[in-house]
This record gives structure tokens, C-alpha cells and sequence, in this order.
């Protein structure tokens, strides 16, 4: 994802081994990461430093994929990017060849993590489990067939459990569009299917999503008897 031109230009090298897109806004970028498949991400985006670590605690929800970010010189905000969820932050200007190197560095850890990883470990929460790379969902060892965005939904819940995210933010995390219209029905048509799957897997099973009134939605953190 690339708003700088220079910086562009400057990893023009990279084309003659491997294939690049260009995101032309920040909702086609999350788009495209919802579809496909990359070895790294590049953000270099003039923007406010709230935006650009916003972008990044949104993608790092949504894949785990390499991702360097370009700041501008003096850039104040480099720990806290990091926190979120990059694995390089460059400060510019910043020569071509130390770009080259982290993007070489980073695909080259990750496309040998890939290979090497036989199992999938998925996130549990109590009885719930979610295996990210399958796509699939389990409730006490039985599969919950669930569509992409309950899915996606479950994952982002499942990710910081007890954490409440508003209707604005699931919407624009699972649905990847900006908020408009009657979010929160919509919100809660969804949740509402997605929880008569887990009641019929297992009668409890509807619980462990929780609704915030006027807020959101959380996933419940609880001791199994």
C-alpha cells in the first residue's frame, strides 16, 4: 500500500522478482487482503499518525502477514506502530537498499515459517475453538458451519476475549466498509444466525457471545463446570 511516490519508485526493483499491487485507497486495500493472499505489506502513507496506526491494528486483525511501515522523518509514533502489530518501521528518507533488505528479510522468515508449519494452532476460548488459516469453527470439538463474516466476526471477538467492540467497529472491520445505514440491525441479524448455530451444537453455546447494550458485542470469558 503506497501513497509516496518516491518511496514507489524506489522499490521499482522489486517488480523483476515479484509481483507487486498497488493500493489506490486504504478500503481497497483492505479489500484486497480479505481476498488474496501476500507475502508482505508496505505502508507508506501521508496521513495522520491516528489513521495510520488505526490501519495497522486493523490489518494485524485480519492477517498475519509481514508488514513494514514508511513514516515520515521524525515520526513520533514508531513504538507504538510496532505494538500494534508491524515488523518494521522505517523512518524517512530512507535508501532503496535498506527497504530491499527488510522486504527480502521478512518474506524470507515468513515463506519459511509457511512451509515449515504442519499444524494450525487455533485460538480457544473456553469451549470455542478457531483455526484462522481453515477457516473453521468448533464448539467443543463440533463444527460450527458458519458463513465468511460470522466468521470473520468470531475471529475478531475471539482475538481479545472480554474486549467489547462497538457496532462502528465490527462493522468496519468484518463488513470492511466504512459505517452507513442501520449498522447495528444489520450487526444484529448476523449475530443472531450465527448464534442459533452454536444453540444447535450445544444449548449453552449461544452465550459466550455477549451483547453490550447501545455498545457492542464482547466475547464472554468464563470458567467451564
Amino acid at each position: 500500500m503506497d501513497e509516496n511516490e518516491l518511496t514507489w519508485e524506489s522499490l521499482s526493483f522489486l517488480k523483476q522478482q515479484t509481483e507487486i499491487y498497488q493500493a489506490t485507497s486504504i478500503q481497497d486495500a483492505l479489500s484486497h487482503l480479505s481476498a488474496c493472499s501476500y507475502h508482505l505489506i508496505l505502508i507508506a502513507l501521508q496521513q495522520e499518525s491516528e489513521t495510520i496506526c488505526q490501519l495497522v491494528e486493523t490489518i494485524r486483525k485480519l492477517v498475519i502477514t509481514p508488514m513494514i511501515v514508511l513514516l515520515s522523518e521524525h515520526a513520533e509514533i514508531r513504538n507504538k506502530i510496532i505494538h500494534l502489530g508491524a515488523d518494521a518501521v522505517l523512518i524517512q528518507p530512507c535508501a532503496a537498499e535498506e527497504i530491499g533488505l527488510q522486504v527480502y528479510a521478512l518474506i524470507r522468515r515468513y515463506t519459511e515459517w509457511k512451509s515449515e508449519r504442519k499444524e494450525e494452532n487455533p485460538i480457544l476460548v473456553g469451549k470455542l475453538e478457531i483455526f484462522p488459516f481453515q477457516r473453521n469453527v468448533k464448539w467443543d470439538h463440533k463444527i460450527v458451519p458458519v458463513v465468511k463474516r460470522e466468521f470473520d466476526f468470531l475471529y475478531l471477538l475471539a482475538s481479545t476475549p472480554g474486549r467489547v467492540y462497538t457496532y462502528s467497529q465490527i462493522y468496519q472491520l468484518v463488513w470492511q466498509e466504512y459505517p452507513h445505514g442501520d449498522i447495528t440491525n444489520i450487526i444484529y441479524c448476523m449475530v443472531h444466525r450465527l448464534k442459533q448455530k452454536l444453540k444447535k451444537i450445544d444449548v449453552s453455546a449461544e452465550y459466550i457471545i455477549s451483547s453490550v447494550k447501545e455498545i457492542g458485542y464482547c466475547l464472554k470469558v468464563y470458567n467451564e463446570s
